[in-house]
């Protein structure tokens, strides 16, 4: 449990490191060493498949929806469950998200509604209440409150859930149905939410979610995360009966978090926009205003995972896991991805010496951020880096279950998903054995992962040629160099200062 506290009390380092210290400091980035050289690093963001700028064709999809008694054909309702937490409290992620929204404008065939909850500050400049939970509605005008009776919510109560939806279903019944949660993620084993009025370990686990969503019968167009390392098979997997696609990060997420404006402008001027159309511009967006932001933003990764492709995926994985079982319990694969910069941000967006300064006043606030310590680990990377008969089969359940992935140019050795494998950590596997027992998950798989716990050693991997061998499978077209040169990137040499 400690370790999922880590994960819930704070996004990244971005959020805690950048956008606060110049303040707390008292010292702003105009004021900083003039003679300094600040420019940010030239890179590319990297995508795959390469499909252009905003395709529409590669995208169009012909969709059949089931209308809901009271709906009107072509109506859409998004349904975002709102958490504020200390993300508002702290630096108003939240009501910085509502606002892009609102900047997208109003259209009578999308009901947007919002639930507000866990938040001791909102910020004043919406009007949000703190000392209760509340309803709202994007209206013409902006904000319209519709629910301002139901106390103080607890968020990470499935029940709290549960009733959302269904008071959205009845009151703004819609042909197709969009579910957002937003807050801060802590992978399958911690789920989503930190709730300010709640213990700081309450969280909403993935079979809540699953069960809030099938005790209202309701199936959406897509599920969407904007929390931290959700992209993980074992939720994927679990989600696969509540909706067609899923857009989650396998990263943590900066302050920035998603991009609102553009996407719900695209839904706006054409709800029947295309799922797969409307997550490429999500992932897009954020992975975009993340790689420009060098303040506010960070290492960024974001997937859209095609549902119906997740089961065959779980199968390959299984397998495959199976094995190579020896060679799975001989490497701490976790901790040896990271070794290339996995979760560690900044770490090339920042010249030497930013970072040295950086360094200097947030020695200690990096330390509680590191992917490994989740046990998330990539599954195309594994697949990729173990040499087995079976590695091809997962490659390619994967790819063909991740419809599309972008992430900024520093963000090394992520493809789009995790899979959670406790490497040295007993209390991580009590509570990840706890939520896979109540998705229904293979009680030998469940018992499989316990001698991980027994972990104690690393054999180390030879990362010279990382990603050499597979990453061109990925290229569209014979002009396409998405991967570029990422499989032979070379540390920066100011890399080693850094204190993990």
């Amino acid at each position: 449990m400690l370790s999922g506290c880590l994960v819930l009390s704070g996004c990244n380092a971005a959020f805690f490191g950048i956008p606060g210290l110049f303040y707390e400091f008292g010292e702003t980035i105009s004021e900083m060493d003039p003679d300094t050289d600040y420019n940010w690093e030239d890179s590319e963001i990297w995508s795959w498949p390469d499909t252009g700028e905003y395709n529409q064709e590669y995208w169009d999809e012909d969709y059949v929806y089931e209308l809901p008694e009271g709906a009107v054909p072509g109506s859409v309702t998004v349904f975002i469950y709102m958490n504020g937490s200390n993300l508002e409290t702290e630096a108003g992620c939240a009501t910085t998200d509502l606002k892009e929204i609102l900047s997208a404008g109003y259209s009578e065939d999308v009901n947007v509604v919002i639930q507000t909850m866990g938040t001791k500050y909102w910020s004043k400049s919406l009007g949000i209440a703190s000392d209760r939970s509340q309803t709202y509605v994007v209206g013409k005008d902006g904000l319209e409150l519709v629910r301002d009776d139901l106390g103080q919510l607890d968020c990470t109560d499935e029940e709290t859930l549960r009733e959302f939806i269904e008071f959205g279903t009845k009151n703004y019944p819609a042909e197709r149905n969009i579910l957002l949660f937003w807050d801060h993620g802590g992978g399958p084993a911690y789920g989503f939410g930190w709730d300010e009025f709640q213990d700081e370990y309450e969280n909403l686990s993935i079979n809540e979610m699953v069960g809030a969503i099938k005790q209202n019968k309701m199936h959406f167009d897509f599920i969407g995360m904007d929390c931290c390392m959700m992209s993980c098979l074992e939720v994927a997997y679990s989600l696969r009966d509540c909706c067609d696609y899923a857009v989650l990060s396998e990263d943590y997420e900066s302050e920035l978090g998603w991009y609102y404006t553009n996407w719900f402008s695209a839904l706006y001027d054409d709800p029947e926009i295309s799922t797969p159309f409307l997550g490429k511009i999500i992932i897009d967006d954020m992975v975009g205003k993340n790689e420009e932001d060098s303040i506010k933003g960070d290492r960024a990764i974001l997937a859209l995972i095609d549902e119906s492709k997740t089961e065959k995926l779980w199968n390959a994985w299984v397998d495959f896991a199976y094995e190579n079982e020896e060679k799975l319990l001989a490497t701490n694969y976790s901790q040896e991805m990271e070794g290339t910069g996995k979760g560690k941000g900044l770490v090339k967006r920042y010249k030497s010496a930013l970072l040295e300064y950086l360094l200097e006043e947030t020695e200690d606030l990096y330390d509680d951020y590191h992917l490994s310590e989740y046990c998330v680990t990539d599954l195309i990377g594994l697949a990729s880096i173990i040499d087995s008969d079976l590695s091809d089969e997962l490659i390619k359940a994967a790819e063909d279950a991740i419809l599309y992935v972008c992430a900024t140019s520093d963000d090394f050795s992520l493809t789009g998903m995790s899979v959670t494998l406790p490497y040295g950590d007993l209390l991580l596997y009590t509570d990840l054995k706890r939520i896979l027992e109540n998705c229904a998950f293979d009680s030998e798989y469940i018992e499989w992962l316990h001698a991980f716990c027994s972990f104690e050693g690393s054999e180390r991997f030879n990362w010279d040629d990382w990603g050499n061998n597979f990453w061109g499978e990925w290229e569209s077209g014979e002009d396409s160099d998405i991967w570029g040169s990422w499989g032979n990137f070379e540390i920066p040499d100011y890399m080693g200062e850094w204190d993990f």
